[in-house]
């Protein structure tokens, strides 16, 4: 290598590590915030709930005080004539009862001990809130408790009060119900108390998560770094076996980072989840990783292979699976190792394994694999275009692949090829670093979250 070329590396090395490293840093940035985010809204849903919930105890209390007092004028000596009321205490009574409709109370009504009506009193034009405070209406109380409902009806805020009356002796001459609605001028000021206590909670809260962020940040920001040494290390440990095969395949490291590339968006297409995509951007790197064990003459035979040397050549699958077992990291590429070479109808090799049976990695890599042989030029022969190349697949779709994922790569199959197609090695590198950054991060964090 000259020394220009070697710097040229070194640049496209640096470049690379920089881009991976912003990757990881602003991943866990978004982590970082999204838990504050999420922390912030728990707080403000929870604390604003039980504020709110204080609050209108407090207002209930309140109103209930305020109807209470006006009631009182039944109390006492008024109070002991309902059970054999004559027409001069009824007229009395109709009097009290037309001050309190002439105030707050809508409606007014007065009820003996056997709870027979006595008297009705409702405020002229307000005929229509006692129909709709009907479906309200409260059972009759025991003998020494009261009760009370507060309703929102209208714009209106009503108090529904029904109170025992007592007379001599504190004994029971008959109950009080009353529709007390409270004046616009209390209601604005209960609003705006209201509405004021929960604004003062939730920029409290808001404030707290604010002075969070940071701190977290200069808690977290020796794992931010360790986050990036060890996905620098993981990307580099699989691109190094991928590109020691690659080169003793005569093949390039460009196609390692394609098939993985078109894996990562096939996969993303289908729906896949972050730590499935995650093992097939593994298996994807290290898919041909058996081959190392394959002897010379065999994987660099120019001709076609004989009987005997294709089974030989089918060893690289095993030879790659026991080369997984031995790092639990890597595990995770394994289906992609081991069945990559199944086909969908049972014909491949090593299980004849058919349908949904094969993994669903494997089925995706079986389809971005032979894509990517079929337009690439190979020393044997020249790169199909990509409508050739499409074309091929869906003719073996359903023989030798999974047909729906076909249908799906069809769909992004032009646009991945565009992409990809002329773009020099260490720039495919550097795109496809920054691509799968957040997929091993996302499980990376996610099972450190698990473990703690």
């Amino acid at each position: 290598m000259s020394g220009s070329e070697a710097t040229t590396r070194k640049v496209n090395d640096s470049r690379a590590d920089s881009q991976t490293a912003l990757a990881t840093s602003q991943f866990i940035h978004r982590k970082i915030l999204v838990r504050l985010f999420l922390g912030w809204l728990f707080l403000s849903v929870a604390v604003g709930g039980v504020v709110l919930w204080l609050e209108v105890n407090r207002i209930r209390q309140f109103v209930h005080e305020l109807a209470l007092r006006e009631s009182a004028t039944f109390s006492g000596e008024s109070a002991h004539n309902l059970d054999k009321i004559d027409q001069g205490a009824l007229e009395h009574l109709k009097r009290l009862a037309q001050q309190l409709v002439a105030q707050h109370f809508l409606i007014v009504e007065l009820y003996d001990r056997t709870q027979q009506l006595k008297l009705e009193a409702v405020r002229s034009g307000r005929e229509f809130s006692e129909q709709k405070i009907d479906q309200f209406r409260h059972k009759f109380p025991k003998e020494r408790e009261f009760s009370h409902q507060l309703h929102f009806i209208d714009g209106d805020l009503l108090l529904v009060i029904l109170v025992p009356l007592k007379g001599d002796q504190d004994s029971l001459t008959g109950y009080f119900e009353g529709i007390y609605q409270i004046d616009r001028e209390t209601l604005d000021s209960i609003k705006n108390d209201l509405l004021r206590t929960l604004l003062f909670v939730t920029l409290g809260i808001t404030f707290t998560t604010l002075l969070m962020y940071p701190i977290i940040l200069t808690l977290n920001r020796g794992l931010i770094k360790l986050s990036g040494d060890l996905l620098k290390g993981n990307l580099e440990l699989m691109n190094v076996l991928g590109c020691a095969i690659a080169e003793r395949d005569s093949d390039t490291n460009s196609h390692n980072y394609r098939v993985t590339f078109y894996a990562l968006r096939l996969g993303e297409a289908f729906g896949l989840s972050h730590e499935d995509i995650n093992d097939l951007i593994a298996g994807a790197f290290l898919h041909d990783v058996g081959k190392i064990g394959i002897r010379d003459p065999i994987l660099l035979k120019p001709g076609k292979l004989t009987p005997e040397e294709f089974e030989v050549m089918k060893t690289h699958v095993s030879l790659g699976v026991d080369i997984l077992n031995k790092s639990s990291w890597l595990s995770g590429a394994r289906d992609v190792v081991e069945f990559h070479h199944e086909k969908y109808d049972g014909s491949g090799y090593p299980h004849g394994l058919m349908g949904e049976a094969i993994p669903l990695n494997a089925r995706i890599f079986a389809i971005v694999d032979v894509f990517d042989a079929l337009t690439s030029k190979r020393p044997y022969k020249e790169s199909w275009t990509a409508v050739d190349a499409l074309a091929a697949l869906k003719r073996d779709s359903g023989s030798h692949f999974d047909p729906q994922l076909v249908s799906v790569f069809a769909m992004i199959a032009f646009r991945l090829h565009e992409e990809m197609n002329g773009l020099e090695e260490h720039r495919m590198e550097a795109m496809l670093q920054h691509l799968i950054a957040p997929y091993f991060l996302a499980t990376a964090i996610g099972s450190r979250c698990q473990d703690t």
